[in-house]
């Protein structure tokens, strides 16, 4: 590999790494320093990776493993569902802004309701776009079983989100008394 090749390689994919070790470590800087380091690896074994015939994936599976390694040094938790934004910031569209995050609140505890594997398949497809076929080398499984999981994530996602919001929104309705 040489200077190019590698330049084009980190710049493709360090801004996506980086997002998906901070859904695990919760914490940007952390996330910079462990996608970082990894790239530091890379450039040090450079043959190695001529031979990687889905590079995404392999550079996925490098950082998952880091950031879990991280983590049981650490002894920090997965990632935790976000709380609600400070209900008292004023806005000309609190209610738009609130409903909007409440919204983004639900999709993101029903996300993290799946079991493990599911939800992260669904990650890994919806929120890093892999293939099927590059989680199904990631993960080491089937792409029908990806495909399977996916299927089922948006079938429980679908089933579930209609009647969160029916609720949200009510709640909304009778906290504000909006219309």
């Amino acid at each position: 590999m040489n200077v190019d090749s590698f330049e084009k390689l980190y710049k493709t994919y360090q801004p996506s790494l980086v997002n998906f070790a901070n859904f695990y470590l919760k914490n940007e800087q952390e996330a910079i320093d462990i996608v970082q380091e990894l790239f530091l690896n890379i450039w040090e074994k450079k043959d190695f990776l001529k031979e990687v015939e889905y590079p995404k994936a392999y550079l996925m599976a490098a950082i998952k493993n880091k950031c879990i390694n991280k983590m049981m040094r650490n002894k920090l938790p997965h990632k935790s569902l976000e709380t609600l934004p400070d209900i008292f910031v004023s806005s000309d569209d609190f209610i738009k802004d609130l409903e909007a995050k409440q919204t983004e609140n639900t999709i993101h505890t029903l996300i993290n309701s799946l079991p493990d594997r599911c939800k992260e398949i669904f990650i890994l497809s919806r929120f890093e776009h892999l293939k099927y076929n590059e989680i199904a080398v990631l993960l080491n499984i089937s792409p029908k079983t990806v495909e399977n999981q996916i299927s089922n994530a948006l079938k429980l996602l679908r089933k579930n989100i209609t009647i969160c919001l029916i609720l949200t929104v009510s709640i909304l309705k009778n906290i504000f008394d909006y219309p």
